[in-house]
Parts: C-alpha cells; sequence; structure tokens
C-alpha cells in the first residue's frame, strides 16, 4: 500500500490505461423493494440479479485524454424465496399475470471525461456518494397504446452510486448502486397508479464470467449468447429499458418470455 502519511491522488483514467480492450465481467445482486402508495411501507417484491460484460479503452482525441466504455448490461427479477428467475408475474389476485421484461440492454456505451480525485492523508480510501436526480417527460406517456404501462407524464427518481477510490494494495468496502424509480412499464399497473420502487444492489467485479450468478449465466447461454462478450466497436444506438420495452411490446403482449432470444 502507498505511505499513508501523505495525500494521494488518483486519475479515473489509470483503470481504463489498466484494462484497455479488456473484457470484464461485473456481478450485481440485490433486491427490488415497493410501496403501492406513499403512506405505505416498503415490501421486498424481488431478488435481481445481475452483470455487465465490459471493456474499456484509454483514447486520445483534439482535448487529450479520455476514456470509452461499452458494456452490455443484464438484470434478472428473481422469486425472493427460491432465486429462480421470474418470467410471468401476477401483480395482484385479481389481475392476469404479465410477462417479466429484465434489464437487457445489448449496448450502453460512453465517454468518460478525465478526472483526478485526492485521497487524504491517513485513509486508504477515499468514499464517493454520487446522487443523480431524473425527471423528464415520460417516454411512453404520449401513445395511448401504452396507457396501462405508464406511471404518469412524468418519470422522477433518483440514481445513487458509491465507490471508492483507493490506494495501491488498499482494499475498500463493495460499491453498491440504489434507484428510487416509479413502478416498471411491464408490470401493468395503470395510468397513475403511485407505487414506487426501491432497488438496493451490491457490484462485484469477477475475474471470469463463470463467476457470475449461475441462473444468470444459463440465461445468457439460453437464450442471449451475445451478452458473454463485450464488442471492441459498435454504432448500435444506447439501449434503455424503456426502447427494450417498446421494441418488444408485441412480445410482450402475447405472453412470450423474457429476454428475447438476440444475435448479433
Amino acid at each position: 500500500m502507498s505511505d499513508l502519511a501523505n495525500a494521494y491522488d488518483v486519475s479515473n483514467l489509470g483503470f481504463y490505461r489498466q484494462y484497455h480492450g479488456q473484457q470484464l465481467y461485473y456481478r450485481w445482486e440485490g433486491t427490488v423493494w415497493w410501496r403501492l402508495s406513499p403512506e405505505d411501507p416498503l415490501e421486498r417484491v424481488f431478488a435481481i440479479a445481475g452483470m455487465n460484460a465490459t471493456k474499456v479503452f484509454l483514447c486520445s482525441g483534439a482535448k487529450g485524454e479520455y476514456g470509452h466504455r461499452i458494456n452490455r448490461e443484464l438484470g434478472l427479477y428473481c422469486d425472493l424465496a427460491t432465486g429462480d428467475v421470474l418470467t410471468h408475474w401476477q401483480p395482484f389476485p385479481d389481475q392476469p399475470p404479465v410477462s417479466v421484461v429484465p434489464i437487457a440492454n445489448r449496448v450502453v456505451q460512453g465517454d468518460v471525461s478525465p478526472k483526478t480525485t485526492q485521497i487524504p492523508a491517513g485513509e486508504p480510501y477515499l468514499k464517493k456518494v454520487q446522487e443523480i436526480p431524473l425527471t423528464y417527460p415520460h417516454p411512453l406517456a404520449a401513445d395511448p397504446k401504452y396507457r396501462d404501462h405508464c406511471p404518469g407524464d412524468t418519470f422522477q427518481g433518483t440514481e445513487y452510486f458509491t465507490t471508492y477510490g483507493t490506494r495501491p494494495g488498499a482494499t475498500a468496502p463493495t460499491p453498491l448502486w440504489a434507484r428510487d424509480c416509479p413502478w416498471l412499464p411491464w408490470m401493468k399497473l395503470g395510468y397513475g397508479h403511485p407505487a414506487r420502487l426501491r432497488f438496493e444492489t451490491t457490484i462485484q467485479r469477477v475475474d471470469r464470467f463463470a463467476d457470475l450468478n449461475p441462473k444468470l449465466i444459463e440465461v445468457i447461454r439460453q437464450r442471449v449468447p451475445i451478452y458473454e462478450h463485450t464488442p471492441d466497436a459498435t454504432d448500435e444506438p444506447n439501449v434503455t429499458s424503456t426502447t427494450y420495452f417498446k421494441q418488444y411490446f408485441e412480445a410482450y403482449q402475447s405472453g412470450e418470455t423474457f429476454p428475447i432470444r438476440e444475435t448479433e
């Protein structure tokens, strides 16, 4: 470990330099909670098992070095008791089951500008908490065919990332990701329903694809094998949960099992 007597500067591009072009894997797991109204307590509704297959690149442009990251991201909603992957879910006893649509983003990529963080003297790492408010017109609100799948005209949520800048050789706590948001379109609760969700997960970088959640590995190999590897470059647009839901809305309506099979 570096000398704790002095402050230590950490560049975010150091990671991009160290792992340039390598295939990386992240395992994230946790719980999804919900409350049906603002007055109700939070209740556990799903477990979630997720992964990112990631490649990072150190690039150079007119303004100097920057990082570029390409992800394939898959998150599966699971039974709280058994851990089994849920393909269908019944929101209430008087409503029919609906298809469970996972987080299935075949491409999420973007650039990262250089930034230096200083770890104070005497500290092995620096905790960083990023809180990102999300407020924008709901992408499904304008189209009547999605009426039962839209919680309202405006999406309002917050995303939280807890990460750690570390000195060489130091061990830091596990990074965390959380999200507060309206209910998801596939839940089909009806326009204006006040239910809200809370995601809470831990994130761990693992050495191999085989170190991911076994049930998730099984789904990838059977239905979406492209998620095992990340391309070196792609001109495909980024995928979000909303664009994925819209793309496969007919499959959802017909009760198909997700994730929908995908190939290159």
